[in-house]
């Protein structure tokens, strides 16, 4: 304010130019400000997608540790139950040449060393090295019945010395024993074990996936409020910016906040920025709806037939606890000569005819596992012993429908052990089937035993 001659004050006007350079300088500014936003959403999402790279490739190696014990105890298993040198010769190229375990663990170690997801995968590295003495023991035993030289076997092997008691014992209570220790209950307790540390380290990679998906979708949100205000400050310069800037990016924003919240994906609409920032939204919305589905498929179901794998089966099982259902354990007919004969190309295309076989002859409530090579198991929920009739008439069809073979897969059977619950414990179910299915192959195959 100025006084004049008469003692009055007067308003100084302000002046246009300067006003135009305040608001050029202010919007050069807001404008600048808004690039750096921009460029700060991309490079959230950058490190987001590296983030979710190197999660991936965690939740590889634990895959590869536990494929690789998986496949030391199968190639154990075999060499034992058949004595067969081919086998034993692939145990020790896995575990002295191919080094899975090993080279699983140096990789993780790279990005989650000294981490849990590192000490769990480390664990069940330490059980499945722990758990060799005992394969080792069991293949010595299987050497020995068979009366190979073991001069000719890798070190380990001529290392492991047999205890007395055990030399004295005849070449098939030799084999006996050999089995009994790769599949006696303490065997499958260690690899218990491994399987939990393994999924120890998925489940500990998984929650620092969900974790960072959080603090990214955090950092959008503040970088979007962050936009909002920058809109504000450059509607309040220029009303032909505020029109423009409520058709092109307000009404889209409003539109999208609902959908957000609601964890769904925005609308691709309104100004350039506002489309790019809701396809990067978009892009990275799919991506980890599209991972987390992979992830949860993968872990619960079997690759090479689709059905439920031995993580699907565990869970399947808690539930059927203490409920009426009817479990079956199937297992293919001298699988194991299909294999040898045919190759496992052939084994798996008859893996995958059964499970369409008898996905075709059940209900679809029911829940078909792959929970071993050629071991499957059926829960038929709410069935009993009234419908044993049933059942049997069941597999009789299956077996005939398998039998008659299938284009270039080869002909099969199945033998087939049920057990029925209602008040027990799912395992328990489980155990008794497998005692029926113990009968039905005594019975000579191709055909079912109920456990009485």
């Amino acid at each position: 304010m100025v006084e004049n001659g008469n003692g009055k004050t007067k308003s100084k006007g302000i002046q246009i130019r300067k006003l135009n350079y305040v608001m050029a300088s202010i919007t050069l500014i807001v404008s600048i400000v808004l690039l750096i936003v921009s460029y700060r959403t991309l490079s959230v999402y950058n490190a987001l997608r590296l983030k979710t790279e190197i999660f991936v490739s965690g939740q590889q190696n634990a895959h590869d540790m536990q494929n690789a014990s998986d496949y030391l105890t199968e190639q154990a298993r075999c060499f034992v139950e058949s004595g067969a040198r081919m086998y034993l010769d692939a145990y020790f190229e896995e575990s002295e040449v191919t080094r899975r375990r090993e080279n699983a663990l140096d990789d993780l170690a790279r990005t989650f060393c000294g981490t849990a997801e590192y000490t769990a995968l480390e664990k069940a590295a330490e059980q499945s090295m722990a758990l060799m003495q005992t394969e080792y023991y069991a293949m010595c035993l299987t050497i020995h019945a068979y009366g190979y030289d073991i001069s000719e076997f890798p070190k380990a092997l001529r290392d492991t010395v047999i205890e007395n008691e055990d030399l004295a014992l005849s070449s098939e209570e030799q084999l006996t024993k050999a089995r009994q220790m790769v599949f006696d209950d303490n065997y499958h307790s260690k690899k218990a074990i491994i399987s939990a540390n393994t999924q120890e380290c998925l489940n500990n990679i998984i929650n620092a996936l969900q974790n960072q998906q959080t603090d990214t979708a955090n950092q959008f949100g503040v970088i979007i409020q962050v936009e909002q205000w920058l809109i504000i400050a450059l509607i309040a310069i220029v009303l032909v910016i505020v029109t423009l800037t409520t058709i092109q990016v307000i009404e889209p924003l409003i539109r999208a906040i609902p959908r957000i919240r609601e964890d769904k994906p925005i609308p691709i609409s309104g100004a350039e920025e506002f489309r790019y920032l809701a396809n990067t939204y978009n892009r990275i919305y799919e991506e980890n709806k599209n991972q987390k589905e992979e992830l949860a498929y993968e872990a619960s179901h079997d690759q090479l037939t689709g059905v439920f794998n031995r993580k699907g089966f565990e869970r399947i099982l808690e539930e059927v606890s203490h409920k009426k259902v009817a479990l079956l354990l199937i297992d293919v007919d001298r699988f194991k000569g299909i294999n040898d004969t045919y190759g496992h190309s052939e084994g798996d295309k008859v893996l995958s005819r059964l499970t369409d076989v008898l996905s075709a002859h059940f209900r679809t409530g029911d829940s078909l596992c792959r929970i071993g090579g050629d071991e499957f198991v059926m829960f038929m929920p709410d069935v009993g012993p009234e419908c044993r009739e049933l059942i049997e008439q069941k597999i009789k069809n299956i077996n005939q429908e398998l039998k008659k073979g299938d284009g270039d897969v080869l002909p099969m059977s199945v033998s087939v052990g049920i057990a029925f619950g209602e008040s027990e414990d799912g395992m328990a179910i489980y155990k008794k089937a497998d005692i029926a299915l113990y009968r039905a192959k005594e019975n000579g195959r191709c055909g079912c035993a109920f456990y009485e």
